[in-house]
């Protein structure tokens, strides 16, 4: 408590979220609107009357069908936010301010992960709100798109599952740790390979027995419900939907495929913005913008891997974590669809967060430039998606 309730903690806290609130006015999103792509809120009415399956088809939404009946393609997590909101607004939750509020919360946590690995609070303030406000977080947080809540609320479970193991004094509260990942999994199921990072993080300071059992408690606890679940709906623990769009059953194209690697990897590395000179207006590619020029801050926490004084086995569990992850967004039939910068990119960063905080333990002059330019593009992309594109 007393690390919270400090002054610049407090100012940091209100400022950030009068600005996040000042930028959605600006962008014309709506603080307290209801966005049209609400799987998990209909889900949620759907679990008010006792039902897994929708009623009704929509035609723009993402909907799986399977023997006659129509499910939500998503993993259910965010269901699980959306049902009290549900209970008290029925269908016009205010999903946008729920998800803001969130990712908010997230930046903060992560400001107090970053204090802990680099014990340096200038450093952990900026690189906190860098990494969020100079990322594609930042314009997924101003609308509550379903794609945007599984990618936000993944964030912020996995964010949590680390600060719980950082600060835990006592091994039972890394049931927490693993229930929280099992939540961000409900969400983004590759954050499953997460885990070993987690694991280790937890092994510096308990023991193996107690560790692999209360994180393996919470994780199985919430992790039967998601088996469970997906079996229910689609006679498999492991298929919550997406193999049953029509995407994938009408056009014939699989989830996951090699002739989908070069494609991906070219539109996460290669692909730069355009310059529209009749409009006086940078555009960039919905199919995605490199990484490297929309969120270079992200890459800062790649610095890990070339670290000294940092244990081999501990990079290559993060190593191996972050390969896993990245590798199957690439082999994904989606990179993100209509989007700015590269949206999977955001997957990334609860790892690149502990790099960066593994990595570095002072300011260096040069990540004001990189946290600056990073900011700013987001900004600007944030109102590029949202107004700029279209004028064209």
């Amino acid at each position: 408590m007393n690390r919270i309730f400090k002054p610049d903690i407090i100012l940091f806290a209100i400022g950030t979220l009068l600005l996040w609130i000042v930028l959605t006015i600006f962008l014309g999103t709506g603080l307290l609107e209801h966005s049209p792509y609400d799987q998990h809120t209909r889900q949620a009415l759907a679990w008010k009357k006792g039902e897994i399956h929708l009623e009704e088809d929509f035609s723009w939404l993402e909907l799986a069908k399977y023997k006659g009946k129509i499910y939500v393609s998503f993993p259910p997590t965010p269901t699980f936010i959306a049902f009290p909101m549900a209970l008290i607004f029925g269908q016009n939750t205010p999903n946008t301010l729920t998800l803001l509020i969130f990712t908010w919360m997230a930046m903060l946590f992560s400001f107090f992960i970053l204090e802990k690995l680099t014990k340096n609070r200038l450093l952990s303030f900026l690189m906190s709100f860098s990494f969020f406000w100079g990322s594609q977080i930042l314009y997924l947080s101003v609308s509550a798109r379903v794609w945007h809540q599984g990618q936000l609320y993944g964030v912020f479970f996995t964010v949590t599952a680390f600060l719980i193991a950082l600060y835990s004094k006592r091994a039972i509260y890394l049931i927490f740790s693993g229930l929280m990942l099992a939540l961000a999994v409900g969400c983004r199921p590759f954050y499953l390979f997460m885990a070993p990072v987690l694991l280790y993080l937890s092994l510096q300071k308990h023991s193996p027995l107690k560790t692999i059992l209360f994180i393996g408690i919470g994780l199985v606890s919430f992790g039967t419900f998601l088996a469970l679940y997906n079996f229910i709906r689609f006679d498999s623990i492991f298929e919550f939907g997406h193999n049953y769009l029509p995407v994938t059953t009408i056009q014939g194209y699989p989830q996951f495929g090699l002739r989908y690697l070069l494609r991906n990897l070219k539109h996460t590395f290669i692909k730069l913005p355009q310059w529209i000179p009749s409009h006086n207006l940078l555009t960039f590619y919905g199919e995605g913008t490199a990484i490297w020029m929309v969120a270079p801050v992200i890459l800062l926490g790649f610095y890990f891997f070339f670290k000294r004084d940092v244990p081999l086995c501990e990079k290559i569990i993060g190593g191996s974590s972050l390969a896993a992850i990245w590798l199957m967004l690439l082999f994904h039939v989606s990179n993100g669809w209509f989007q700015f910068g590269y949206r999977y990119s955001v997957d990334l960063i609860p790892l690149s967060l502990y790099f960066f905080g593994r990595s570095f333990k002072r300011l260096k002059l040069w990540f004001v430039p990189v946290c600056v330019f990073s900011v700013i593009i987001n900004i600007y992309g944030a109102f590029w998606f949202y107004l700029f594109r279209y004028s064209l």
